[in-house]
Order: structure tokens, then C-alpha cells, then sequence
């Protein structure tokens, strides 16, 4: 059975999140002990908390074309506020994003990460916005179980939704 995975363009309104800077760990820890960092200081009924229970993995897009090393874990805020020690402010520019949302075991996972950039690599209109500055996230939901308080190892399904920012190909 071949499974389709699903590669949309969509638009990101721009917004403000706190985050903790996080490198990549082999055993994929980095990730859980930035957000366990994060909400110690910005816990979950925060005022400043943006709608939507999701958190963010940040990604610069221009480690894509090497290798990622750096990554930021937060919160999508309505302002910063007091910005705890440890904890960064990012702002995310917005703009048309190619997205495709992960649902199924880690293989699968790999297959949207290859679907995704394949899409990149052939679509004769956009190119992954690679300028400095330029953020992909990775949206992880809180429900029905945050993937950021569990080990890497142990999760079964793999449920986010990948956006990375594109461009128009210049002519």
C-alpha cells in the first residue's frame, strides 16, 4: 500500500515566542530537557500564553543545507513581558510556509521529512527560505500527550506538523 502524504503551502502569521536554546543530543534529550527549562519559567496558564496548546521546536533554516545543531524549544506569547534568565525571545516573521503533518511511527516521520524536502527540491515556483534569521518550526501538541515529556525512545506515534518557510524562486 502506497501512503500519501499530504504537502500543502500555507500561511504563518507572524508571532512572538519564548524559547530555550537546545543543541541535538544523539539520544534526542535536548529537546525535553529545553522544554522542561522553558516551563519551569513560563509555566502552561502563563498570561502571556498565545491561543492554541501547542508548543514550538524552532529550526534555522539555513542549517538545512548542512547540519542541525541548533534547535530552540517554546511558546508562542502575545508579548514578552519579564523574560525569565535562560529563556530567549524569538520573533517569528511569518509568511508562506510548506507544511505536512507527521502521524505514524518514526519510519513514517522520515518519509514526510524526505517527502517535504523532495517537494522542495522539485517545485518549479518556491525554495526553502534559507536567509538568516529565517525559522522552521515543528508544532507539538499538547494532546492527547506532549512528545516533549516523554523520551525520544518511547514514543509510538509521532504526531506534529512540520513548516518551513519558502520563497518565490527568483527568475
Amino acid at each position: 500500500m502506497q501512503e500519501t502524504i499530504a504537502i500543502d503551502l500555507v500561511e504563518v502569521a507572524p508571532f512572538k515566542a519564548l524559547a530555550v536554546r537546545t543543541g541535538m543530543t544523539p539520544d534526542k534529550s535536548g529537546t525535553r530537557v529545553a522544554w522542561s527549562k522553558l516551563t519551569a519559567q513560563v509555566p502552561l496558564d502563563d498570561v502571556r500564553l498565545a491561543d492554541g496548546p501547542s508548543a514550538y521546536v524552532f529550526i534555522p533554516q539555513d542549517q538545512w543545507s548542512k547540519n542541525v545543531d541548533t534547535l530552540w524549544v517554546g511558546l508562542a506569547v502575545r508579548e514578552f513581558g519579564d523574560v525569565p534568565d535562560g529563556i530567549e525571545t524569538l520573533e517569528v516573521s511569518g509568511g508562506f510556509c510548506v507544511s505536512a503533518h507527521v502521524y505514524g511511527d518514526e519510519a513514517h516521520m522520515w518519509r514526510v521529512y524526505d517527502a517535504i524536502f523532495a517537494w522542495l527540491e522539485q517545485s518549479p515556483d518556491y525554495e526553502m527560505d534559507r536567509r538568516e534569521g529565517a525559522l522552521g518550526m515543528e508544532t507539538v501538541p499538547f494532546e492527547p500527550l506532549n512528545a516533549l515529556t516523554i523520551p525520544y525512545s518511547e514514543i509510538e506515534t509521532f504526531n506534529f506538523t512540520m513548516l518551513y518557510p519558502v520563497r518565490k524562486k527568483s527568475s
